[in-house]
């Protein structure tokens, strides 16, 4: 079952959020969303203000687990999400040499 405070991504592909649209959407204080965003953990997706994409939701949420049921503290989780995005980086790297090598599957 959909989780009602989540926005959905199919609604819109560039969609945007504003800080208190994110936290609310993880059900947080604004002002904890703001600490994660100058410890480097979440970035705007641009322009002058605070605006998110809708990856930043998960990647939020994955936040709040890591600290909340892991006990991970700030240094922790950055550490953590940057193994993370690397390994994706890595994947996405890899799915792109198998296909042009013809080795999908």
């Amino acid at each position: 079952m959909d989780d009602p405070r989540s926005p959905d991504p199919g609604d819109a592909v560039d969609a945007l959020l504003g800080l208190e649209d994110l936290a609310r959407a993880v059900g947080l204080h604004p002002a904890q969303v703001e600490t994660f965003v100058q410890f480097g953990l979440l970035e705007p997706a641009g322009g002058g203000e605070e605006m998110f994409s809708l990856a930043a939701v998960e990647r939020l949420r994955t936040i709040v687990r890591l600290r909340r049921d892991l006990g991970v503290n700030l240094a922790g989780v950055a550490a953590i999400l940057e193994m993370r995005d690397h390994m994706a980086d890595l994947q996405r790297e890899l799915a792109h040499l198998r296909r042009l090598l013809g080795l999908e599957g």
